[in-house]
Formats: C-alpha cells, sequence, structure tokens
C-alpha cells in the first residue's frame, strides 16, 4: 500500500507542474489532476477504462447502458443519492464507447465523505428482477424520445453503421432480451476492470485528493474489462451512399458525412479545413451558400465523432423548391475544393486565428480531457501546431477523402423528391430508403 500512494503522489505532484510525455499507457489508479482555486470545488470522474458500449456482443447491445441506468436507480432507490446531495455533492453514471464513468463534484471539504458513499454504492450493487425490468422501461421509453428529440444523431449514426461498420448502439430487440445473469456477469468485470483511473478538478492539493482515493483503490480486485482499440478500417471504400429518411417537413435536411480516420489520429489538419469551410458565420460555407446563393440558411461543417470514427459533417437545411439546387452544388463544391481559390483564401485567414484560439481556449476541463484522450488513443501531436500543417498537407487530405466514394450523404425530407434529385445528379449512389424505427430497432 505505501509503494501505492508513492506512485500516485509522484504521478499527481507530475500535473501539478507538467503532463506525462505523449503515448504513455495509463497505469492502474493513475491520477490526471487540475487544480482550480476559484471556488472550493472538486470533481471527481472514476474512469473504468476497457468497460463501455464497445464491449456489448452483438446480441447484448445496450447491457452497458441498461448496467449504468441500474447503478443509478439503485443508487436512487437505496438513499445514496439523498446522502450526497445532503453533502452538497452530486452524482453522475455515464456509459462511453470504451469506458464507465461514475463522478461525483461538489464541496471540497466533504470530498471524502463522499467517496466513502460511491465506494459503498459501487461494492453493494444488487439488481433483481423487478430492477432490469424497469431499466428496460425506461430505456425504451428514452430510445423512442430520441427518435423524436435527436433524429440527426442517429441517422448519421446508423448510416456511418452501414457503411464503415461502427459498432450499433442502441437495439430494442437486444434490450428486451437481456436477463438478469447478463447484468451479474456485466457488474462483475465493471467492479474488476483491470484499469481503473481518476481525472481531479479540485481546488485541494494534488496529494490530499490522492489520500482522499485510497478507499476506492486499497483492496480492489481486477482481472475484469481490459482496454484494447478497435482495428478501424477507415481506408476503405464506403460510398457514395445515399440514406434517404420519409419526412413531410418543407425544409430538406442535408448531411455529407467524410469519414477519414479514427480516435487515435490526429486532427490538426481536418480542424483546419473545417474552420476555413464553416468556423463562423463568415466561413466559406455560410458566405457563399447563404449570402451568395441563398440557398440554405444555416449550413455548416464540423468536425464530429461517432463511437471511434472520426468524421467531417457538412450540413444544409434548404427549402424544398431550393433542394435540388442545394444538393447539386454543395456536391460539387466538396470535391471541387482543392482547386477553389476562395478555399485557400479562408484557409490562410483562419490559421491565425486557430492558433490564437487555441491557446486562449484552455479551461481546465478541456484541458484535462485532452490530455486523457491523448493519452487513452496514443494520438500524435504535430510539434509547432496548426503552424506545421502546410497546403500541401491540405490537398493531400482532400484530395483523399473529399471525393464521391468516400462520402456518405444523409437526407431528411419527402423521400420521392430527394430519391429524383440523387438519381437525376448522383447516378452511382447507392441509395437507401430507410424507416425511422430501423434506428433503433
Amino acid at each position: 500500500m505505501f509503494m501505492f500512494l508513492k506512485v500516485i503522489f509522484s504521478f499527481a505532484l507530475c500535473y501539478v507542474v507538467g503532463v506525462l510525455p505523449a503515448f504513455a499507457e495509463i497505469p492502474n489508479h493513475h491520477i490526471f489532476y487540475r487544480q482550480d482555486t476559484r471556488a472550493p470545488l472538486t470533481k471527481i470522474d472514476i474512469v473504468f477504462l476497457g468497460a463501455g458500449r464497445n464491449r456489448d456482443q452483438p446480441s447484448q447491445i445496450g447491457l452497458a447502458r441498461t448496467v449504468s441506468r441500474l447503478i443509478w436507480d439503485g443508487a436512487k432507490r437505496r438513499g445514496y443519492m439523498d446522502q450526497l446531495l445532503a453533502l452538497g455533492t452530486r452524482l453522475n453514471i455515464t456509459t462511453s464507447t470504451l469506458y464507465q464513468t461514475i463522478s461525483i463534484y461538489g464541496l471540497s471539504k466533504n470530498c471524502g465523505e463522499s467517496i466513502k458513499i460511491v465506494v459503498d454504492l459501487i461494492q453493494n450493487l444488487e439488481f433483481s428482477d423487478l430492477d432490469l425490468k424497469e431499466a428496460k422501461r425506461q430505456l425504451m421509453t428514452i430510445y423512442q424520445n430520441d427518435l423524436r428529440n435527436r433524429a440527426s444523431t442517429h441517422m448519421k449514426s446508423f448510416a456511418l453503421l452501414q457503411t464503415t461498420g461502427i459498432q450499433k448502439q442502441r437495439s430494442l430487440k437486444t434490450l428486451k432480451n437481456l436477463s438478469l445473469e447478463d447484468i451479474r456477469q456485466y457488474q462483475s468485470r465493471l467492479l474488476k476492470t483491470q484499469v481503473v483511473f481518476f481525472k481531479v478538478i479540485s481546488d485541494l492539493d494534488s496529494t490530499e485528493v490522492a489520500k482522499l482515493l485510497r478507499p476506492i483503490t486499497e483492496e480492489r480486485e481486477t482481472g475484469g474489462f481490459v482496454h484494447s482499440l478497435a482495428d478501424l478500417k477507415t481506408d476503405s471504400k464506403i460510398g457514395p451512399a445515399a440514406f434517404v429518411f420519409n419526412s413531410n417537413m418543407k425544409s430538406v435536411f442535408s448531411y455529407w458525412l467524410i469519414p477519414f480516420g479514427s480516435l487515435g489520429e490526429e486532427t490538426y489538419v481536418p480542424a483546419l479545413i473545417s474552420s476555413a469551410l464553416r468556423g463562423d458565420i463568415h466561413g466559406l460555407i455560410p458566405k457563399y451558400f447563404r449570402e451568395e446563393l441563398g440557398l440554405t440558411y444555416s449550413p455548416s461543417c464540423r468536425l464530429r465523432t461517432s463511437g471511434e470514427i472520426r468524421y467531417l459533417e457538412i450540413f444544409a437545411d434548404p427549402q424544398l423548391h431550393n433542394s435540388e439546387e442545394l444538393i447539386q452544388k454543395m456536391s460539387d463544391f466538396i470535391q471541387e475544393l482543392p482547386n477553389n481559390p476562395r478555399f485557400w483564401e479562408a484557409l490562410k485567414e483562419r490559421r491565425e486565428i486557430l492558433k490564437v484560439s487555441d491557446v486562449h481556449n484552455q479551461t481546465p476541463q478541456r484541458s484535462l480531457n485532452r490530455e486523457v484522450n491523448s493519452t487513452i488513443y496514443n494520438r500524435p501531436s504535430r510539434k509547432g501546431g496548426y503552424d506545421s500543417v502546410t497546403d500541401e498537407d491540405v490537398r493531400s487530405f482532400l484530395e483523399k477523402f473529399f471525393v464521391s466514394d468516400k462520402m456518405i450523404m444523409v437526407f431528411r425530407g419527402p423521400k420521392d423528391n430527394i430519391k429524383d434529385i440523387l438519381n437525376t445528379h448522383w447516378p452511382e449512389a447507392e441509395v437507401h430508403e430507410q424507416s425511422w424505427q430501423s434506428l433503433i430497432e
């Protein structure tokens, strides 16, 4: 135990003055620490690395999410939530692709007591068939509500699932079939996850935080989930493909998705391109398609993530009478970027802005998240940052990814109108007419 504390203290102190080298493996019980003395508050994320949605087998999609729901419901039902609230502490439980997280955020003076309550919670997890039935009911309701409130997110995830092979995130069928034995097996592996680490932002000294975390680390068994990155094949031919979701809305919500890699790859080049195309209201896409052509109200370009896939998303919402012209011109615009002089002018302008914003946009939370993600995914960094990105780097990226056979299109609008446009202007695209229910079945 003394050796463990010595290691924890040395790691924690390292983060007061610097950070671990890039590409470092995360050791068990490691503390990623940022000090923030603006308020007497402490936020601790207990991260079970290797658990999460990617561990769900095809016949058990939704298992990790269901266990999170059961832990949350159990914390409320058995009074743990009330105990934490009485100490001025909030509890949160989240499921990601590669890990599950139990978070507490509250008054620093009560941090030690809050940690003991969380330890008691996770060491005494007990679920019944009735608990599982209620958790399933809640999740089924969430799935259905998501079709209305987060339709665009699920449309895009579905399209990427069908083309790049990312793992399905929701399935009503497998959710209904989950058994209590499935839950207990996952729970056992979760509590024994090989690597559990901590993300901490606090006004407390790092050594004090390390002492407070001892109840979580001491005598914890391992041998459960093990962290491993999926072998993603993002460099294969995936398009052109179009997914059409029928809607009677007066606008055609249109997305061009351009997958280019995984979370383990650096993003300086695509981030620079995205900023030049959109960035703000003065980005090239809003300026051209909204101000000059008047074809759409809120076009954009953003860097996105779905599962472990990184992609660029170009969005436009033309009204029905403008949809054909918009779709045709946007598709041509994307593929002609390498030879578009206006793009290179916009790129030059955005370089300086990004360099400044990247330096001054570092809150403790963002800085901490970047460090953890870089470590988990072994993400490389460029010496010199955006200054190191050459025009040739950008051109090479555009010529590799901004081509028809790398693009996925997703549309929400009158299906017959959209299919006619695709058949006329993009006959080589494989068109998939999808039902809304297919997103969650």
